[in-house]
């Protein structure tokens, strides 16, 4: 039997400003090392892109085990172990560019306003000092591949309002996700569920589990054999989830036994 364990990073394994000493808690590394021992595969499922992620992991001097798999900008791209890009689906150039013109003014300032193209975020905020962003001045200074956008707003009830308009006005060609005071746009048919879906295709996984924080994990949990959330999540989670759990480390240490 091969398992196959996808787990949002933001969240629920990582969290920002809680503790700062450790990227992935030393439990959940712990886990994590075991199952893979066991002859697990072990990735993450995130809304970043991969250089958004993987920047941060390079840098983790503690950080002693490697993600298995990268599923990344919420399911529109997987990446290897060696972070080979083994499936995408991407969207259209002009209809990204038009996305961007209809969001920008709804983000929390513009440092908030994200392209996601080829492995990298592109903001057009002059001032952005973010390590793996990318400044544009116009769309044709973008290279790579359009994989979707990325917000935050002010408040959840601007985030659901920005989700609506992008879900009405380009049904069909794309997708957006409510991620509490953010959103991500991804290309029709893209969640973390059909990131999941891609990867136990590929590496021919038998059994798979999925545990993620938010409502753009639902996906995921979904399309996830056995599932799991945090009893901290937002309760409309619950129902998705096989077991509700306080940390991955739990998830995993459950999924090790089934």
């Amino acid at each position: 039997m091969t398992k196959l364990f996808a787990s949002d990073f933001d969240g629920t394994l990582h969290f920002w400003g809680t503790d700062d000493q450790y990227l992935v808690s030393p439990t959940d590394t712990a886990a994590i090392r075991a199952f893979q021992e066991e002859g697990g595969l072990f990735g993450v499922c995130t809304g970043r892109p991969l250089l958004g992620l993987t920047s941060q992991i390079d840098a983790e001097p503690g950080l002693d085990f490697s993600f298995d798999f990268y599923i990344a900008t919420t399911g529109a791209a997987l990446w290897d172990r060696d972070r080979n890009l083994i499936w995408n689906k991407t969207i259209d150039r002009e209809l990204a560019k038009e996305l961007y013109a209809l969001l920008s003014p709804m983000a929390k300032n513009p440092d908030y306003a994200l392209a996601c193209a080829g492995e990298d975020y592109w903001s057009h905020a002059a001032d952005a000092d973010w390590p793996t962003l990318r400044h544009f001045d116009t769309y044709d200074d973008i290279t790579g591949p359009f994989y979707g956008y990325a917000m935050e707003t002010d408040t959840v009830d601007q985030a659901q309002e920005a989700a609506a308009l992008v879900n009405e006005r380009f049904a069909g060609l794309v997708q957006a996700y409510v991620n509490l005071a953010s959103i991500d746009v991804v290309p029709a048919g893209c969640s973390k569920g059909t990131g999941l879906h891609m990867a136990a295709e590929h590496y021919g996984a038998t059994l798979t589990a999925g545990v993620g924080d938010s409502f753009n994990d639902l996906e995921l949990l979904d399309a996830a054999d056995i599932s799991y959330t945090f009893n901290s999540s937002p309760t409309e989670m619950h129902a998705h989830a096989d077991l509700l759990v306080d940390a991955a480390s739990e998830a995993i240490h459950d999924f090790m036994q089934r």
